[in-house]
């Protein structure tokens, strides 16, 4: 039986916009032959459609006429000692609000959701990185660092060429895997302990690095059980050793978003889905004729939806910069 895709809260069909059928047999009108006009109702109906983990809640809320929506995480301060914590005392820690424009299509408010939960994610997952210096815990790849004052304190020290390091003294010979093992005693990542599992260094210089994690009973990161990281590094030193284990803790908090995250039970994100097939179904959406009278009406309404784009521009220093950028780039607001 031929069924048609319904219509969603807030979204319009053009005047007269051609129907596609699909391979499947099914009818519908493609997106982009449609306008939108959301309200915090559809928005609210959205994320009702919307899985993920029930730690993570999300919100949508206006505010002065704009809706946005937040993303609300079940959880303990990580600021907090948990020896100053109640036993299984958790709280509702907010993130930033992501704004919803009204013309968004639907398509593209799942996606916002969507990259507002991952945000979110690795966020919190900046903070389980700590690195223990002169005997006490920092998280130095934490989003809380103030940058004006770094981007001062650097300045300040820009013709200072000393670099801090923890490793071994020079004049004491180790071997890459103790100076490896010497770093990572310093590192915990969500209450986890790492090891040095192999080390080789390519012809070209580059060295290979394969590190076990090793969770403990307060450990919480589902994606990190029974997990060996394999690490690419120019030089073995605290730095690049620090910023390569974080970068893949946050690709992998990623990927982790990427297959559990659905709209009405599609794992949209989930890499086992053939790119092949997605590609086909956009194909199917867009290879057809427009009859004279719709193409232009469809050029119109894609016209009036840029300009809702552009940002209003007043006058001052930062008026000044975008005028510069513009110039060189020979470039026209439409």
């Amino acid at each position: 039986m031929v069924k048609e895709i319904p219509l969603r809260l807030g979204e319009k069909v053009m005047p007269e916009a051609p129907k596609v059928l699909l391979s499947n047999g099914n009818y519908c009108i493609p997106q982009h032959y449609l306008t939108y006009h959301h309200t915090l109702q559809s928005v609210e109906a959205i994320i009702c459609d919307i899985e993920y983990d029930p730690r993570y809640v999300v919100f949508a809320a206006q505010d002065l006429g704009d809706i946005y929506i937040q993303v609300g995480v079940v959880g303990h301060d990580n600021y907090h000692k948990k020896s100053s914590q109640k036993p299984n005392q958790e709280k509702l820690l907010f993130g930033r609000k992501w704004r919803v424009e009204k013309e968004l299509p639907t398509s593209e408010i799942i996606q916002s959701v969507f990259l507002a939960i991952k945000k979110s994610r690795e966020h919190e997952v900046r903070e389980l990185f700590k690195l223990t210096l002169n005997d006490s815990t920092t998280t130095p790849f934490n989003t809380h660092i103030d940058l004006p004052l770094m981007a001062e304190f650097y300045e300040s020290k820009e013709n200072d060429n000393e670099e801090y390091t923890i490793e071994p003294k020079a004049e004491i010979q180790v071997s890459t895997q103790e100076k490896i093992n010497h770093i990572l005693e310093k590192i915990t990542y969500d209450h986890s302990h790492l090891s040095l599992d192999d080390v080789q260094q390519r012809p070209n210089g580059l060295w290979l690095v394969d590190i076990k994690v090793h969770q403990t009973e307060r450990s919480t990161l589902s994606e990190m059980t029974d997990v060996t990281l394999y690490l690419m590094l120019e030089e073995i030193s605290l730095n690049t050793l620090s910023r390569a284990l974080m970068q893949e803790f946050v690709r992998l908090s990623d990927l982790q978003v990427d297959k559990h995250f659905s709209y009405k039970g599609f794992h949209r994100f989930d890499p086992t889905i053939d790119i092949a097939e997605i590609a086909d179904l956009s194909q199917q959406s867009r290879k057809h004729e427009l009859a004279a009278h719709f193409a232009s009406e469809f050029s119109k309404t894609n016209q009036q939806v840029d300009l809702t784009r552009i940002p209003p521009v007043k006058a001052g220093a930062l008026a000044k910069k975008h005028k510069q950028i513009i110039k060189q780039f020979q470039l026209q607001m439409q």
